[in-house]
């Protein structure tokens, strides 16, 4: 499970370049695998309905 560490990431160059380095640190693995880090688990661990996810996502592209 991926968590953010705001407010630091300010002083590490911001938000853009931490999810950034993110994407490269996670790159190697599946994208399913990539998902259960990103959200999946953390998700699953918090009760987040499915579907609100879901709607969540499409309501981000």
């Amino acid at each position: 499970m991926y968590g953010g560490d705001w407010p630091i990431s300010v002083l590490a160059g911001g938000y853009t370049r931490v999810r950034e380095a993110v994407g490269d640190l996670l790159a190697p693995l599946a994208p399913d695998d990539r998902a259960e880090v990103l959200g999946g688990t953390a998700a699953r661990f918090y009760g987040i309905d499915a579907t609100l996810l879901d709607a969540a996502r499409e309501a981000a592209v």
